[in-house]
């Protein structure tokens, strides 16, 4: 890994834990977001040590940071059904078959928004949970955003676009009000390039 020759670099004093072998990988239920599966790992280091384990395999997502001129950010309300409750959050999606993060990013941002830019690139990704989930989260920046068309929502999507101050998010998650784990991630990578 390359993470790991880099730890190593800076920390040659830190014993790394190696990666577990896995075999035996079988569905146990399919559903339209997400396939569970199982499969047995046996510890590199002590062969003996073996389980099995549950995780779901899931599509990789993206999540987009639009920013207009005026440095509004393109935010959006939506109702999330595990936590049935209306969340404030930015635009996001799954990532197609044959569609790179990039690619949804702009995609989910004109369908869920309307909204289009310019400027846009991959600021970031993260591992939502690596513990149970194999996939990754995107964050995609867009600049100069503006409104080009009417959103195309989904059957069973309700969403409201709201522009919300740049300089008003930090608070937002302080506060508790913009409480997504994953568009957080998203605000820090915004963070990282010296943006917000």
């Amino acid at each position: 890994m390359a993470w790991e020759s880099r730890l190593s670099a800076e920390r040659p004093d830190l014993d790394l834990v190696p990666e577990w072998r896995y075999d035996e990988d079988i569905c146990l239920a399919e559903t339209p977001i997400f396939t569970l599966r199982q499969r047995r790992g046996t510890s590199p280091s002590d062969p003996a040590n073996t389980g099995r384990f549950v995780y779901l395999d899931c599509p990789d997502w993206v999540n987009v940071i639009a920013l207009t001129a005026e440095r509004e950010v393109v935010a959006i309300e939506q109702c999330r059904h595990g936590l049935a409750e209306v969340t404030l959050e930015i635009p996001g999606g799954m990532v197609d078959p044959g569609e790179s993060p990039f690619e949804a990013g702009i995609r989910e941002l004109r369908e869920e928004t309307g909204y289009e830019g310019e400027l846009a690139r991959t600021i970031g990704s993260v591992s939502p949970n690596p513990a149970i989930l194999n996939n990754h989260c995107y964050t995609v920046l867009v600049e100069n955003a503006r409104r080009a068309t009417s959103p195309a929502l989904d059957a069973n999507e309700e969403i409201a676009v709201r522009l919300i101050s740049l300089d008003q998010i930090a608070g937002l998650i302080r506060a508790g009000a913009i409480h997504h784990a994953l568009v957080v991630a998203a605000f820090h990578h915004l963070a990282l390039q010296g943006d917000a």
